[in-house]
């Protein structure tokens, strides 16, 4: 959602036309997108050697996190360093790049996969990434539909499946376009995402920046998810951004085969307009 809340700006009744007014007075750029399916991608396994344990968890949590263009990276450590975000298996991160995946992995000891969407303004990738303290046996990036038809930024969705003790749990990291491709298109997305995992695994978590900052956008999303059986996980946590304009419920996870025993928005300062929301899974026995 950065690149919305730096280059468009508006809220209820007035929120798309200022969004659209504000695109064109800001000149944001054109953004040069990666539509190939295979990539580019990036990935690496940073866990420590640990004894193999005989039981698995009890519970599993899952983090949604948008560092805002990968830019505060010390931040962004220090935050998932300490509790709840240092409880989590599994991190779902959206604007990201190459490098900050990697250096956020290694210094969390964590496995990773990342591919990028597209060029940023800054010249940097932007793009999502999967984290994981369990071992990721595969991935697959999943591209959405409906360009910024002003920018031309392009969107992806990032699947992991993780192996938690022989048992695969799949999670997505997802972020939709902004609200000046509108409700339909954003939609849209979402069941693209949908459609391209459904099935692959028992347990799975679709989570990230939906911008959902439109009304009655998140009550649709909800409800098209709720419609191919997934549940809010992340229902109630409250607003994910704080903007100039008030707070924004950006950021959601969904979730299918799993049930949520605790949620929040980690309301520190981590470097980013967003705020991380996290979601704790018990896990099936």
């Amino acid at each position: 959602m950065s690149q919305s809340l730096r280059c468009e700006k508006a809220r209820p009744a007035v929120w798309l036309g200022a969004l659209l007014m504000l695109g064109f007075l800001t000149g944001c750029p054109i953004m040069a997108g990666y539509s190939d399916a295979e990539g580019p991608r990036y990935s690496g396994d940073f866990r420590p050697v640990q004894p193999v344990a005989v039981e698995g968890p009890s519970s599993v949590t899952v983090v949604t996190y948008n560092l805002a263009f990968a830019e505060q990276v010390t931040e962004a450590v220090a935050s998932l360093s300490s509790p709840p975000l240092s409880e989590a298996d599994v991190i779902a991160m959206q604007e990201m790049d190459a490098p900050a995946v990697e250096r956020i992995a290694r210094e969390l000891g964590m496995s990773y996969v990342y591919y990028p969407a597209s060029v940023a303004k800054d010249g940097d990738d932007f793009g999502n990434a999967v984290l994981s303290r369990w071992p990721i046996t595969a991935d697959q990036k999943i591209n959405l539909p409906h360009d910024d038809p002003y920018h031309q930024q392009h969107r992806i969705g990032v699947a992991a499946t993780v192996d938690i003790r022989g048992t695969p749990f799949q999670v997505v990291s997802v972020h939709g376009a902004t609200p000046i491709v509108g409700l339909g298109a954003r939609l849209d997305q979402a069941e693209t995402v949908i459609q391209a995992v459904d099935g692959a695994a028992r347990s799975q978590v679709i989570a990230g920046d939906f911008n959902t900052s439109d009304p009655g956008s998140l009550t649709q999303t909800v409800k098209l998810f709720s419609q191919w059986g997934f549940q809010w996980a992340s229902e109630g946590v409250g607003d994910t951004v704080d903007s100039v304009i008030g707070g924004l419920p950006l950021d959601s996870v969904f979730a299918r085969g799993l049930t949520p025993v605790a949620r929040g928005v980690d309301k520190r300062p981590s470097g980013s307009d967003h705020q991380p929301v996290w979601v704790r899974f018990a896990w099936p026995q």
